[in-house]
């Protein structure tokens, strides 16, 4: 009997998260033009982000939304009380080298950090600095996936096998036959 209490204490939450995230989002977005972009009306589109029509967001509508927006926050706010954290690897920054990318986020960690800063004596969060500051926690999981990618690649393979011989020969080691 607890655990349907429970259940239903959680769906209620959530259901008012969504809602909430959802008005958000029509409000921060275009709508007319997204909707174009994913292939529905501008009204459509409305309807299902408004929680007081009867049309409902569906996951492929929901995913093209998130994708064409680039903004993840309805896919966030319903994954986060499941304890799953979604990051978006942006991929016009694969060209980024590895100190581009540590200085990125030593910039985005800082930025979070004065964001909290100036926030931690508030009594009360405002809804637009959370999802400003959700937006900075994101981008910086982003460049974070991209710096781990960067490390994998440069550590797997032939690349450090053939770094470490051209260091162990630059370092004066004996070649036999030369030595």
């Amino acid at each position: 009997m607890d655990a349907n209490i429970a259940m239903c204490e959680l769906r209620e939450r959530k259901q008012q998260s969504y809602n909430a995230v959802c008005s958000d989002f029509a409000i921060n977005h275009n709508m007319e033009e997204l909707a174009k972009r994913i292939g529905v009306s501008g009204t459509m589109l409305r309807n299902k982000l408004n929680p007081e029509q009867p049309h409902v967001l569906s996951p492929v509508d929901l995913a093209l939304l998130c994708k064409e927006s680039n903004d993840y926050t309805i896919i966030n706010t319903l994954l986060g009380d499941l304890g799953l954290v979604t990051a978006a690897v942006p991929v016009e920054e694969q060209s980024r080298n590895f100190v581009e990318r540590v200085l990125e986020h030593s910039n985005l960690t800082g930025q979070l950090s004065g964001n909290v800063l100036a926030l931690y004596k508030e009594s009360r969060y405002p809804r637009s600095q959370k999802r400003k500051t959700l937006a900075i926690a994101q981008a910086a999981l982003g460049n974070l996936v991209l710096l781990i990618s960067d490390l994998e690649n440069r550590t797997t393979g032939m690349s450090p096998l053939l770094s470490m011989g051209v260091d162990f020969i630059a370092n004066g080691a004996p070649l036999p036959g030369l030595a």
